[in-house]
């Protein structure tokens, strides 16, 4: 399984499918990139803080992370939207009720989508409702 490393400053336009040989991932600079996945469920792509609310109790109290919508999702890495700034949720599998942002990569700063750099692990996003820091852990591929 070979992985597709991208390097180098590109400017990735329009429609694109992109994927690793046999099934492997695609890189930016070494890092896995984010894709999209369904919300609340599979593997969660990172973890936020806890959201306290004033009692009863949290409807829902879960720390994993789901990214489910690129703004730019026009190149797709292995079937999957590459994300570019985005929608997250937080919460546990099968409801992640709590909304969030993908904010604007840190760890790429070199291959872009339209203009807007492409998410790696290790970029950040943001809990709305408490402001709470979430670093993405997974890519989301396969």
């Amino acid at each position: 399984m070979g992985d597709l490393a991208l390097s180098g400053v590109l400017h990735l336009q329009g429609t694109l499918a992109l994927s690793g040989d046999g099934g492997g991932k695609v890189l930016v600079g070494g890092a896995e990139v984010l894709v999209e996945g369904q919300r609340g469920t599979g593997t969660a792509h990172g973890t936020g803080v806890p959201v306290p609310l004033p009692p009863p109790a949290p409807t829902d109290t879960g720390t994993d992370v789901w990214i489910f919508r690129s703004f730019n999702a026009t190149v797709t890495a292995g079937g999957k939207a590459v994300v570019t700034q985005g929608l997250c949720a937080q919460g546990n599998p099968g409801t992640a009720a709590w909304p969030g942002m993908v904010q604007a990569s840190v760890a790429n700063p070199t291959v872009t989508v339209n203009g807007v750099p492409a998410n790696v692990v290790g970029d950040l996003g943001t809990t709305l409702p408490t402001g709470g820091p979430i670093t993405f852990g997974t890519s989301g591929q396969s």
